[in-house]
Formats: C-alpha cells, sequence, structure tokens
C-alpha cells in the first residue's frame, strides 16, 4: 500500500478534462487511502476500499463522473462486485463478470460536495469486497488485493 507521505491527497478536476490513473498524470494525487502504487497507465486499488479525493471550484452544479477501468475477473473469481460512495452517500453499484474496459458512469448531486473556500470536494469511496491477491487464485505471483484497474476519471458539468 502507498506511503501516505508520498502524495497529494486530492485531485483538482477540471469540468470537461480527462485525467489519466498512473504515473504519466494522476501519479499519487487524490489516492487517500487502499491503493497499490501507480503504474503506467493505470492505478489498482489494493484491499476492500480504496478511498480517492477530488475537488472543483464552485459553483455547484450537477456532475457526470465516469471512471473507465477493468474489474479484475478470473475463473476462479468470475464476479467484481464495486458500490461506490460520495461524502457518505451511497451513490451507486455494480456488478462486473467480465475482464473488459468498463465505463463506471453516475451522476453527482450540488448538495453532495463539502465546499470550502474556493474548493468543493467529493471523497470518494470504493467498496470492492471481491477484491482477491491473484496469487492466491494461481493467477500469478502478484500478491496485492485488487479488485480494479482504474485507467481514467473525468467530471462533466451536466445541463441544467
Amino acid at each position: 500500500m502507498l506511503d501516505t507521505m508520498q502524495r497529494d491527497t486530492i485531485l483538482d478536476c477540471e469540468p470537461g478534462l480527462i485525467r489519466l490513473f498512473g504515473l504519466a498524470d494522476i501519479g499519487y494525487r487524490g489516492l487517500v487511502s487502499g491503493w497499490s502504487a501507480p503504474e503506467e497507465g493505470h492505478t489498482w486499488n489494493d484491499g476492500l476500499e480504496a478511498t480517492y479525493s477530488i475537488a472543483v471550484r464552485p459553483p455547484l452544479s450537477r456532475f457526470r463522473l465516469m471512471i473507465m477501468g477493468e474489474p479484475y475477473c478470473s475463473r476462479a473469481r468470475p464476479v467484481q462486485e464495486l458500490t461506490l460512495f460520495g461524502n457518505g452517500w451511497r451513490i451507486a453499484a455494480w456488478r462486473m463478470s467480465a475482464r473488459v474496459e468498463t465505463a463506471l458512469i453516475v451522476t453527482l448531486e450540488p448538495e453532495w460536495w463539502f465546499t470550502r473556500g474556493t474548493r468543493s470536494v467529493m471523497r470518494l469511496l470504493f467498496y470492492l469486497p471481491n477484491s482477491v491477491r491473484p496469487k492466491d487464485l494461481n493467477d500469478g505471483q502478484d500478491g496485492r488485493e485488487i479488485g480494479f484497474c482504474f485507467r481514467s476519471i473525468c467530471l462533466r458539468q451536466m445541463p441544467t
């Protein structure tokens, strides 16, 4: 797991801009807890819960959040479940059964954000109860407890 001293705790997002997980763009920004070290083009969760913080500048409106990635599914672990919470609100849940590129898309309501000064913050908690160590399933030597490979994140302002 990541050392908490290595990263910024919030990723500032510009609506409409696609941000890439991994070393080249996001790096450690926004990764609060439950993450593996960023790799080339992606970042895996490491454990049953992964917390990620994003921020936008007010005034707030409804946002469409889209996260692209790939669930860890295998013959021994055929289903990956993911429940998303935002600042304590249960936002959405997915049940994925194929190891393919997947879009996690949700609407974030203005009242769900915490606004302090010039920043509105959303703390996203990804709950992945089917995360597993691939080496425990004889699927390689990976000892991380993974469930979803995060590739990109994008916020888009929705029309009012």
